[in-house]
C-alpha cells in the first residue's frame, strides 16, 4: 500500500476531478485512490455502529452525526460575510458532478424499483432547469459581490472529504450510495441555512433558485434512497450493507472533520 501524503491527495483529487468524464483513471492513480481509502476510511467504528444497527435505523444514526448538526451551518445563516461564504464555495471546485455519480448509482443497481428511485433522482436534477446552471448563477452571484483578490486554499479535511465521493465513483458505487445518502439526508438544513445566509447577504430569488429546490427535494430524495435503494437491495443481497455502511460513515466524519476546520479557520482569522 502506498502512504498517501497531503499533497498527493491534493494531487490525486485534481487527478479524479479531471477523468471523471472518462469515468476512469490512470493505473497509479487508481491504486492511490484504494490506498487514500484504506489510510483515511476504513478503520471506523461509526460504520460498525451502522452495521448493527438494522438499515432502517441508519437515518437516525445520521440525524444524530455532528456533522448534521454542525455550528458552521449556524455561522452561515447567522454571520457568514460574504468573503468568507464565497471562499467556502469557490474551495469546492473539485465537487464531483452529482449527475455523474448517480449515473454510477443507477448502473449497478439489483431492485427495479432501486432503478427507478435513482432514475427519478437524475431526472429531478434537471427540473426545471439542469441544478448544475441554478449552482452556477449562485457562485456567479455570490463571487461578483466578494472582493476580487480572494485567497482560496486546498486542505486536507476538504481533500479527504471529497476523494470519498470519487473513491466510490472509480472503486465502488454501493460505497457511493451511503454517501450520496448521507448527504442527501443531511441536505435540507444545510440548503436551508445557506439559503437565509445568502439572502441575509443581499442575494435574491431568482439567485438562490439552487438552495429553494434543493431545500423542497432533499428529503424526499432521502427517503426513496433508504427505502427504495438501501434497504430492498441489502434484502436481496446482505454482502452490499458493509460498503453502504462505510460511505455514510467516512462520508460523516470526514464531514464533520471538514466542517469543524472551517469553524477554525474562522476563529484564527477574527
Amino acid at each position: 500500500m502506498v502512504t498517501i501524503l497531503e499533497n498527493d491527495a491534493a494531487t490525486l483529487l485534481k487527478h479524479c476531478a479531471e477523468r471523471m468524464a472518462r469515468q476512469s483513471l490512470e493505473d497509479d492513480d487508481l491504486e492511490m485512490l484504494k490506498s487514500w481509502n484504506s489510510q483515511t476510511c476504513e478503520s471506523s467504528a461509526l460504520a460498525e455502529q451502522f452495521l448493527s444497527a438494522s438499515p432502517t435505523q441508519w437515518e437516525d444514526l445520521i440525524l444524530a452525526h455532528p456533522a448534521h448538526q454542525h455550528g458552521w451551518y449556524d455561522f452561515v445563516e447567522k454571520e457568514i460575510t460574504i468573503d468568507q461564504i464565497a471562499a467556502f464555495l469557490l474551495e469546492n471546485n473539485r465537487y464531483p458532478v452529482f449527475l455523474r455519480l448517480l449515473e454510477a448509482i443507477s448502473a449497478v443497481q439489483i431492485c427495479d424499483d432501486g432503478r427507478r428511485a435513482v432514475e427519478e433522482n437524475i431526472a429531478d436534477e434537471q427540473h426545471p432547469v439542469p441544478h448544475a446552471e441554478l449552482m452556477r448563477t449562485m457562485m456567479e452571484a455570490v463571487r461578483s459581490r466578494a472582493r476580487a483578490d480572494l485567497e482560496l486554499s486546498v486542505y486536507p479535511a476538504l481533500v479527504n472529504r471529497t476523494l470519498v465521493f470519487y473513491y466510490g465513483f472509480y472503486c465502488d458505487p454501493w460505497h457511493l450510495v451511503g454517501s450520496v445518502f448521507a448527504t442527501e439526508r443531511m441536505g435540507t438544513r444545510r440548503v436551508q441555512c445557506m439559503d437565509k445566509g445568502l439572502r441575509r447577504l443581499g442575494l435574491d430569488d431568482d439567485e438562490l433558485a439552487f438552495t429553494v429546490t434543493h431545500a423542497e427535494c432533499d428529503d424526499h430524495h432521502a427517503s426513496d434512497w433508504l427505502e427504495r435503494v438501501i434497504v430492498p437491495s441489502i434484502e436481496l443481497d446482505a454482502r452490499l450493507g458493509e460498503p453502504i455502511a462505510k460511505g455514510l460513515a467516512t462520508c460523516l466524519e470526514t464531514s464533520q472533520v471538514y466542517l469543524d476546520f472551517l469553524l477554525q479557520r474562522v476563529a484564527r482569522n477574527a
